[in-house]
């Protein structure tokens, strides 16, 4: 049983770098698209809303993963010393 709370712990662990390597991409991204003045730019209105699906869809998820990571870190931390 206690296998399983480490290997938990240790996806957990192991989510947290991938959530903030999809959310520094993100951020990349929509720097690349600024002008001089810092406003965002598309070529057309069907690139918007493809990056803002996109953006929005892989913030989500991401968001999502940080939470059941946050969790899973949190759930070992009560079992093991609870």
């Amino acid at each position: 049983m206690e296998d399983s709370h480490l290997s938990t712990l240790i996806y957990s662990i192991l989510a947290l770098p991938v959530v903030f390597g999809i959310l520094y991409w993100v951020k990349i991204r929509r720097d690349i698209r600024r002008n001089e003045s810092g406003e965002v730019e598309y070529t057309s209105v069907a690139q918007a809303i493809g990056f803002l699906v996109v953006e929005g869809l892989t913030v989500v998820a991401s968001l999502a993963i940080m939470i059941a990571a946050v969790s899973g870190i949190v759930r070992y931390i009560i079992i093991t010393y609870a």
